[in-house]
Parts: structure tokens; C-alpha cells; sequence
């Protein structure tokens, strides 16, 4: 069984390591595993693993017609295509549909459920197999989309265990923040939380949307205890350094970076959203809020930093509920049943 991997370009993103992280673990078992960027020469392209097979599309004008044949071409060479995101799923429907591609495809769908369906997903684009990487995704595919119930897969996510962090710094102040800056992060109601506690935050994140980077910058003074830090893709080293990581989008589907946390035992707080954000709360519910009452913020991250015990207790979580020996099973018992 051959199976290739489909994504547009490899930016910083909580879809993007991903893909990184599930190739690198298919690599890893030996499996016949290809990679389809539509564009090369983004920030994560080095981490891919070098034992995949790569192919680049060097994707212009989408509606080309020649480079929606070489898709064609490349896919065609695979039992299973293994898309990443709705945009790039569409594509690659498109090209199966004109020029007859014989392949399983499946949608891997990062975003969050609609009230309505997607025009990418409807008709003749509507999905034969469907993964998500959480209950409400699955639970859309088969309602709203009316995808059969046996194609649609819970897949949660998973973070690689070499994520480590040593001890808490009992009397710092050092938080910090994963998310690409884009007003739905809400990344100010954290600049404004550190600037009520006296603490420093550093903002790690690709610049989305400048209008809103801007207002950051101004929310964040001069004085240096607020920065905004772009070009990091490797966190590993630098979960270490603090004391705190916060997220605090109102709505997510993984994400991905709480995941992260537990993996290195980062003490964090977060709005209780999306599947990792549910599953922990089951666990360590005081890592979790559901409000944005800054007073109420604050209180939980000093119950937070003083519990030396929290570290250990998020990285068997991790173990429990996040390990990736159970998340590449799980994929693998996916592409069986989509190849049968």
C-alpha cells in the first residue's frame, strides 16, 4: 500500500507540523510513504523526513491546466492520497474528477464545522472518506456533509515525545505564546494579562494579518517585557525557558501546541477549546478556563505555577492520551480500512 501525503506549502502551523509529525512517523515504520507540496521552500520543508520521497508541484496559477495534470500524474503513482486541508483537497478532487485517478482520497480537515457546507465540499467534491481531528468534525461529516458513517475517522492529534522541559522556575515571570498572528489567536487579552501581573511575555508567530500586528505592537509598549518573535520553528529548546505558556483563541480544533505543553511538562493556561483542550480537561481541568475574566486568569496561574507536582502529571497525560506509538496505529488502521 502506497500512500502519498498532500499538503500546499509547509508555513509554521499547527496543520503543518502535523503533517510533518505524520510523515515522519509513517517514515519511521518502514511504510511506502510519498509527500506532494504544491510549493517548496517554506519553513518546515528541512524537517521532513529524509527517507520520504518528495515531489514539488511548483504550483503557480492554480488553474492551470498542465500543472492540475502533473498532480494527476504524481497522485496516480499511489493506492491512498492523504490531503491536508479543504483548499488542498479540493485540488486534488478536481484533478481526480477530470482526469480519472483511480486512488482513494481523503480529506484530513483542519478547520473548524460549519453551520452550512463548504462550496469545496459539496456536490460532486463532497468527500468519500473524511478524517477529523475531533468528535465535532466527525460528527459534522456524517450529519451535515453526509458522509457514510463507516468513511469518517476520529484522528486526534499528536505531539513528538523528544519535547522535553527540566524543572518549574518557582519565582519567575516568564510566559510565552505559540499562535501565528491573526486576530482570532486574540493574542491582546494575554498582553494585557502579563502586563496586569508584572510579567514578561514573549509572542512566537508567523506575521498573518499586519493591521493586526500593528495593534500589538502598539498594545506592547517599548519597555521590552511584551515581544513579538518571528522565524522560530523549533520550540523544543525553548519550552525550558518559561515559566507559562497561554493560549487563549476562543475557538480551535486541536490545537496541536497544548499537546506540546504537556510533552515538555510546560505548565499552561488555556480557553477550553477543541479536542486536546477537551481531553486534558478531563484530566488537569485547572489547565483549562472558560471565560475570559482576566481576575479569574490570574488567580489560576499563580495556583498553577506552585503546584510542583503539575510537570509530571501533564507528561503522563501526554503518555495516556497523546502518544504517538497509539497515533500512528490508529492511522494505519484508517488507510486499512479505506484500502479494503
Amino acid at each position: 500500500m502506497k500512500v502519498l501525503h498532500v499538503i500546499d506549502r509547509l508555513e509554521t502551523g499547527g496543520a503543518e507540523r502535523l503533517f510533518v509529525n505524520l510523515t515522519g512517523l509513517l517514515a519511521e515504520r518502514n511504510a511506502h510513504t510519498g509527500v506532494l507540496l504544491f510549493t517548496a521552500g517554506s519553513a518546515l520543508d528541512k524537517e521532513l523526513d529524509s527517507r520520504l520521497k518528495i515531489h514539488v508541484l511548483n504550483r503557480g496559477n492554480k488553474f492551470n491546466p498542465f500543472t492540475l495534470y502533473k498532480a494527476h500524474r504524481i497522485c496516480s503513482s499511489y493506492d491512498i492520497v492523504h490531503t491536508h486541508l479543504r483548499h488542498v483537497y479540493a485540488y486534488i478532487r478536481l484533478a481526480q474528477l477530470l482526469f480519472g485517478g483511480k486512488y482513494k482520497l481523503i480529506l484530513h480537515d483542519h478547520a473548524a464545522a460549519t453551520i452550512d457546507i463548504p462550496v469545496r465540499l459539496k456536490g460532486i467534491f463532497k468527500p468519500l472518506y473524511y478524517i477529523g481531528v475531533n468528535k465535532e468534525q466527525t460528527t459534522w461529516a456524517e450529519n451535515t456533509i453526509e458522509i457514510a458513517k463507516q468513511n469518517v475517522f476520529l484522528l486526534e492529534n499528536t505531539a513528538m515525545p523528544e519535547i522535553r522541559r527540566s524543572t518549574i522556575k518557582a519565582n519567575g515571570k516568564k510566559a510565552m505564546i505559540v499562535a501565528n498572528i491573526r486576530q482570532v489567536k486574540n493574542i491582546e487579552f494575554a498582553i494585557e494579562l502579563c502586563r496586569r501581573m508584572g510579567w514578561q511575555l514573549d509572542i512566537y508567530g508567523n506575521i498573518i494579518e499586519q493591521d493586526y500586528y500593528h495593534m500589538l505592537l502598539a498594545l506592547s509598549g517599548n519597555d521590552g517585557s511584551i515581544r513579538i518573535i518571528n522565524g522560530i520553528t523549533d520550540f523544543s529548546q525553548l519550552y525550558q525557558q518559561y515559566n507559562l505558556a497561554i493560549h487563549c483563541s476562543p475557538k480551535e480544533t486541536g490545537p496541536l501546541v497544548l499537546i506540546e505543553y504537556l510533552a515538555a511538562g510546560l505548565p499552561f493556561i488555556a480557553h477550553k477549546t477543541g479536542s486536546a483542550a477537551e481531553t486534558v480537561s478531563a484530566e488537569l481541568p485547572q489547565l483549562l478556563m472558560q471565560n475570559f475574566e482576566q481576575s479569574q486568569w490570574e488567580q489560576r496561574i499563580r495556583e498553577i505555577i506552585t503546584d510542583t507536582e503539575l510537570p509530571d502529571k501533564m507528561r503522563e497525560v501526554y503518555k495516556k492520551k497523546f502518544n504517538p506509538e497509539d497515533y500512528i496505529n490508529r492511522c494505519l488502521e484508517i488507510y486499512k480500512s479505506v484500502h479494503s
